[in-house]
């Protein structure tokens, strides 16, 4: 089975709880996107419109392969506005919320997952209603993982072992899948070089790169390492450690599920597998729709004595503690805990027909529609289904 084959195959609608008023102190779009990222979006708007990228208001961001519509703001004094190819901007109103994650309450998707077998039909009819009736674990899918390569490598994680050094050669030399030859070309060649700054210096693409060869040039005393991790731009260290996060609470979510569910079967992933039940048994149904999992910060909130020590064995399995992520030298990001969900169920869940595939001949396709909870993955519900 196929998703995203199309952009159009993957459709997400977000749904936010915003009061529109006349008066308003926002000015509220709507983005409509296709092939781009959000940050991508975001920062050519910023930059087409001459304003900081901080004043813009958004929710979440939404994949680059899939048509996505989703909301964000700027004060009333900023009109903006923005139009190329695949990328719209539609003026919706004034209120006097910003949009922040605050006020999403969900996202609607509508999916076609095609390339599927006559034969496989019954059984994944039979799999989605199982998946409504109990639900499928809430795990992080692989899009959250872009900026782990190697899950023995990870480089918040070193940072977090205060091994500066380590962290900063995986920031320069890890080679992703969607990396071009010539890209893969210099980072081999940061590789061999690294230690010898200066002869790094001219393989450097962006300021950043630049600004963090110059200050080891100075010389790898602790202080200057710090202060290399800290010339990372903020939105790739906040990417590194809530991948880092998100990846431990995965591991924390498959220990629970080991113990709470009979008969799991496995779906490989990027830098995980991941493990689903079909049913539970409705002691465990009633436990696990209940369970809420907190993500690992220094302060992590006690919740059930089962919990807190899947997640305590997840850290020591990976030789950290909880102090250890209180990061004091690190100005720029954080690790901020909060529960999540350890299983979730599709809202109005609506399985179209069974059609002949149109890009697959001698297979067929058919359409998902559904809702989801803020930071839930569509994805994963099609990996639920088990037959990818």
């Amino acid at each position: 089975m196929k998703i995203k084959v199309t952009p159009e195959d993957f459709i997400v609608r977000e749904l936010i709880d915003l009061k529109y008023t006349s008066g308003g102190r926002y000015r509220i779009y709507r983005l409509k996107k296709r092939h781009w990222n959000t940050m991508d979006a975001l920062l050519y708007i910023a930059r087409e419109n001459h304003i900081p990228m901080y004043i813009i208001g958004s929710g979440g961001r939404k994949d680059r392969h899939a048509v996505t519509y989703q909301y964000i703001s700027v004060p009333r004094d900023r009109e903006i506005s923005f139009s190329l190819p695949n990328v719209e901007l539609t003026f919706e109103g004034f209120a006097d919320d910003f949009v922040s994650p605050a006020i999403l309450k969900g996202n609607y998707f509508e999916l076609t997952l095609r390339r599927i077998k006559p034969e496989e039909k019954d059984a994944i009819e039979q799999r989605l209603k199982q998946i409504e009736n109990f639900g499928f674990p809430n795990y992080f899918d692989d899009q959250r993982f872009g900026s782990i390569g190697n899950p023995d490598e990870i480089l918040a994680e070193r940072i977090i072992k205060k091994h500066y050094n380590g962290a900063l050669k995986l920031y320069f030399t890890a080679i992703h899948p969607e990396d071009k030859k010539e890209e893969k070309e210099r980072k081999k060649k940061i590789t061999e070089l690294w230690g010898n700054f200066r002869e790094i210096l001219p393989l450097c693409r962006t300021k950043a790169e630049r600004e963090i060869m110059e200050i080891l040039s100075t010389g790898k005393s602790k202080n200057a390492l710090v202060e290399a991790i800290n010339a990372i731009p903020k939105e790739s260290l906040s990417m590194h450690f809530s991948a880092y996060q998100s990846f431990l609470w995965n591991k924390a979510l498959e220990r629970i599920l080991f113990s709470h569910a009979d008969e799991l079967f496995e779906v490989k992933g990027k830098i995980m597998d991941y493990y689903f039940y079909k049913t539970l048994t409705p002691e465990n149904l009633k436990t696990l729709e209940k369970m809420e999992i907190p993500t690992v910060s220094c302060r992590i909130p006690k919740t059930s004595p089962h919990i807190d020590r899947a997640v305590s064995e997840v850290l020591s399995q990976r030789e950290v503690k909880p102090s250890d992520f209180n990061l004091k030298k690190i100005r720029k990001s954080f690790f901020k805990s909060f529960l999540r969900p350890a299983i979730i169920f599709p809202e109005n869940l609506y399985i179209g027909p069974f059609e002949d595939d149109d890009i697959y001949p001698g297979f067929v396709k058919f359409k998902l529609k559904f809702a989801l909870p803020p930071g839930s993955f569509a994805t994963m519900l099609v990996k639920a289904i088990g037959v990818l």
